[in-house]
C-alpha cells in the first residue's frame, strides 16, 4: 500500500522522501502511518523497478536532495491499482484492542485507568483532525496542482478520521461506565 500512496503523492510533485514523509504525517498518517526509513526503501524499490526515477539536487551548506519523479510507468501502475474495485473489507489491526480482550484478568481500576489514558489520545487525536488538518489540507491544495476535487476527498479522509475518534471516545466512555458498575455490583 505504501508503495501507491508514494506514487500518488509523487503525481502531485516531485518529492524528496522526507517531503514524502512530512506530506503522510500531514494526511493519511491516521490510516496508513510509514516511517522515514520505510519511506526510502519503498522509494528504492520503485526506482529498481522503473515506476520512478530521482535526481540529486546539490545544496548550498545543506546536505544534498534526492528528488524522486513518478515515471510514466508509475502513472501507469498507480492508475491500474486505483482502478481496482475494493470488494473485500481488509482487517483492522488495533494492538490496543487485543490488549483490552485479555484484560479481564486485571482490576477494573487498572482497565479504567489504560482506557481513560486512551480516551485522552483520542480526544487529542479529534481535535487535531478537526483543527490542525483542515488548515494542512487548505495548504496543501494551494501547492498542488492536483484535481478539483481533490479538497473534498482529502477532507473526506479527514473527517473519517475525526468520526473514529469520536466513536473510540464514545466506546471508552461507555466502557468505563459498564466497568464501575459491574465493580459496584
Amino acid at each position: 500500500m505504501l508503495r501507491f500512496a508514494l506514487l500518488g503523492f509523487l503525481l502531485r510533485q516531485p518529492m524528496t522522501g522526507y517531503d514524502l514523509a512530512t506530506a503522510i504525517r500531514s494526511s493519511i498518517h491516521f490510516v496508513w502511518p510509514a516511517q522515514l526509513s520505510q519511506i526510502y526503501r519503498t522509494l528504492s524499490q520503485l526506482e529498481d523497478n522503473g515506476l520512478v526515477v530521482s535526481e540529486v539536487e546539490p545544496q548550498q551548506s545543506r546536505p544534498d536532495r534526492r528528488v524522486y519523479t513518478i515515471t510514466d510507468a508509475g502513472r501507469a501502475a498507480f492508475d491500474s491499482w486505483q482502478s481496482e474495485l475494493v470488494t473485500e473489507l481488509d482487517p483492522v489491526r488495533v494492538p490496543f484492542m487485543v490488549r483490552f480482550f485479555f484484560a479481564g484478568s486485571r482490576s477494573p481500576e487498572d482497565t479504567v485507568t489504560q482506557l481513560r489514558v486512551m480516551r485522552d489520545l483520542h480526544v487529542k487525536d479529534h481535535e487535531r483532525l478537526a483543527v490542525e488538518m483542515p488548515e494542512q489540507i487548505a495548504a496543501a491544495t494551494a501547492l498542488s496542482g492536483g484535481n478539483e476535487l481533490d479538497p473534498l476527498v482529502w477532507d473526506s479522509v479527514r473527517r473519517a478520521g475525526e468520526m473514529m475518534a469520536q466513536t473510540w471516545v464514545a466506546w471508552i466512555d461507555e466502557t468505563i461506565e459498564r466497568l464501575q458498575d459491574a465493580a459496584r455490583d
